[in-house]
């Protein structure tokens, strides 16, 4: 969820079987950020953001499972994806 000028915008969170939490919060701003250096509107940052987080807590560490730019819709796909 973000406040933009007093505008609300939420995302849903991104579903998956947390392993360590350590790290999410970090995955989560690093995702928000590289998205608005990317000029990317508020609702794909958070989404994005959401994303990362999600991919930060599925293994043991706090870096470990960060995505990259191309594994981004993996956790969304509709089918099962193995990284």
């Amino acid at each position: 969820m973000a406040r933009i000028e007093g505008d609300v915008i939420e995302v849903p969170p991104v579903p998956v079987q947390a392993i360590d939490t350590v790290g999410a919060g970090d995955a989560f701003v690093a995702g928000y950020l590289a998205s608005r250096l990317l000029g990317r509107e508020v609702r794909d940052r958070l989404s994005t953001a959401a994303i990362a987080g999600a991919f930060a807590v599925t293994v043991p560490g706090d870096w470990e499972a960060l995505p990259r730019p191309h594994e981004l819709s993996l956790l969304t796909a509709e089918e099962d994806v193995q990284r």
